[in-house]
């Protein structure tokens, strides 16, 4: 049994790229009507003007034109800022929405886990990962609002990415949770004791043979994924690890604001290439 599927989709990594805000800041000023209509009438005008050779559409062309241009101008130059703040909220209110969905999920799972006697201690253990990981997003997030401006795009992207990684370690949650439904169906103690009196017994049978080869596989598929559960609960203490020494970091900026850019890009960063290795449980 596994776990349903979260029908929201959080956004990507790369959503957050100082290069993709950028583009969506260009494609917001190039495409907005006051932009387009303006000039698409203003091209049209030319066309009449050059039709029935009247100066006043060319009057109207030029217009229409640097009316347009100069408001997509103003959007992409004068209002990036709050374009590209805009557009990072988005982002994260869909983020919080799949985040959500999630936890549900989680909470519900990681419940019907505490009472599976072989997953017993890896539920726990992701009970104890499911709440840490909150409160460490929950400290981050009132660190940023002491040091930062809630309206401006740095707060968001920032913001962004360390919901991002506590999105990968509840994700690791929702697989590992997914595992240890799957592996309950195999007894364990079932098995060793079926195998030990095979092991003892002297000229298997071929039936016998077969049966042994057989469980000996059911007892590897439970190792392995035993040991896929630990590796994901490792990947989380790691990350949440690393979201600690960042929020240390973030701590002794100076509150008046006067913090090297290069700082708040490397700590990004970090956030965003931890959400991107999140996953990465298999050594």
């Amino acid at each position: 049994m596994t776990l349903p599927n979260v029908i929201v989709t959080p956004p990507a990594t790369s959503d957050y790229l100082p290069s993709t805000i950028r583009k969506k800041v260009l494609e917001t000023g190039l495409q907005h009507p006051f932009t387009i209509y303006p000039v698409a009438i203003g091209i049209s005008c030319v066309f009449v003007g050059l039709l029935f050779g009247v100066p006043l559409f060319y009057l109207a062309a030029l217009a229409g034109i640097l009316s347009g241009a100069g408001y997509g101008a103003s959007q992409i130059f004068l209002f990036n800022e709050k374009i590209g703040a805009k557009y990072i909220e988005k982002l994260n209110q869909r983020q919080k929405q799949y985040e959500q969905s999630l936890k549900q999920l989680l909470n519900k799972g990681l419940r019907e886990c505490q009472n599976i006697e072989s997953s017993k201690t890896y539920a726990i253990k992701g009970q104890e990962q499911f709440r840490g990981i909150d409160e460490k997003l929950a400290s981050i997030r009132e660190l940023l609002e002491i040091k930062l401006n809630t309206g401006e795009m740095t707060y968001h992207r920032f913001l962004g990415a360390a919901e991002q990684v506590s999105l990968s370690v509840l994700d690791n949650l929702k697989e590992a949770v997914s595992t240890m439904k799957s592996m309950s169906t195999i007894r364990t103690d079932h098995i060793r004791e079926r195998l030990q009196a095979l092991n003892t017994t002297q000229n298997l049978s071929p039936h016998d043979q077969k049966e042994s080869q057989a469980l000996t596989k059911r007892l590897q598929l439970w190792q392995d994924q035993s040991d896929k559960i630990s590796g994901l609960l490792l990947r989380n203490e790691e990350a949440m690890t690393e979201m600690e020494q960042i929020s240390a970091s973030v701590a002794s900026w100076q509150t008046d604001g006067r913090f090297a850019d290069s700082d708040f890009e490397s700590a990004i960063a970090r956030l965003q290439e931890l959400a991107s290795h999140a996953h990465e449980y298999n050594r």
